[in-house]
């Protein structure tokens, strides 16, 4: 939760003095785990219009943080920062018309939000979009428009388009430019934390012996990729970490500690999945 709610930080500073107060006060007591007092502080503000108000109280009655979960209340909230043309909303929003989550389940109303938050260029939304459009869901399938989509979300830094793109490029690519392609979209996606990049890379560089220090490499991605919950890469990051020399090992542990990802168990984790090919 330490993540989302530090997103929220900057708005302290742009709110009058007294509403900056319920800010701080709130985000220190929601990091806190301390619920109930937050929640009083930024119902007011939320029902005045403050969207980072709203959002957080989206996100607790979604997620359960100091109150049941209630998917008609978190709705209700998003109802009002939708109304204020916010994109994250608006693609939260399509989420629960996909999922049927406090709605009925529409694909066609799930597809107008992607595309209102798309139109703002929120690469989530584009991706989101990307593939309902190729899977015609809600919309007619249609493979030029959703690639389109796709790669405009990959130009915004989405890791799934990335690793989407990429994927379709290493399939494409031999040796040479194409490959670097593929390559970089594949890395820039798994620094972005998209898991299945992670094993995908682990897969490339357990043979890529043109690359630096590919074994450990390959061991470190596996071992990104089992963190991240991919349940078929444990095996993978034990067998390439057995490959590795001393000197290679104390290397992958320090490159695992700096680039382990803190994560709060308060947050929903990912779901366990099966991330690498056959």
């Amino acid at each position: 939760m330490r993540q989302w709610l530090l997103g929220f930080a900057f708005l302290v500073f742009s709110c009058l003095p007294t509403l900056a107060d319920d800010w701080l006060k709130a985000l220190l007591l929601f990091d806190a785990g301390r619920y109930e007092e937050p929640i009083a502080l930024l119902t007011p503000l939320a029902d005045a219009g403050d969207l980072g108000a709203q959002e957080i109280l989206y996100a607790a009655y979604r997620n359960g943080y100091g109150v049941a979960v209630d998917d008609a209340a978190a709705v209700r909230w998003l109802e009002k920062s939708v109304a204020q043309g916010a994109p994250t909303a608006q693609a939260a929003m399509a989420h629960h018309y996909l999922e049927g989550r406090g709605v009925a389940m529409d694909s066609q109303k799930a597809v107008h939000w992607f595309t209102l938050a798309a139109q703002q260029g929120y690469a989530p939304a584009i991706h989101n979009l990307a593939v309902l459009t190729l899977a015609g869901r809600g919309v007619p399938a249609d493979a030029e428009e959703g690639w389109r989509l796709l790669t405009w979300a990959a130009e915004l830094d989405n890791p799934d388009a990335l690793f989407t793109v990429g994927l379709d490029r290493l399939s494409r690519a031999g040796d040479g430019a194409a490959f670097d392609l593929a390559l970089a979209d594949l890395r820039r996606a798994a620094q972005l934390g998209q898991r299945e990049a992670h094993a995908v890379l682990g897969q490339l560089y357990a043979d890529f012996v043109e690359a630096p220090h590919h074994l450990v490499l390959s061991a470190f991605h596996y071992q990104m990729a089992a963190d991240a919950g991919c349940v078929d890469a444990v095996a993978a990051a034990d067998v390439a970490a057995a490959r590795l020399s001393t000197d290679e090992v104390e290397t992958l542990a320090y490159n695992l500690d700096k680039w382990q990802v803190e994560i709060d168990p308060r947050d929903p984790q990912p779901a366990p999945a099966t991330c690498l090919g056959s």
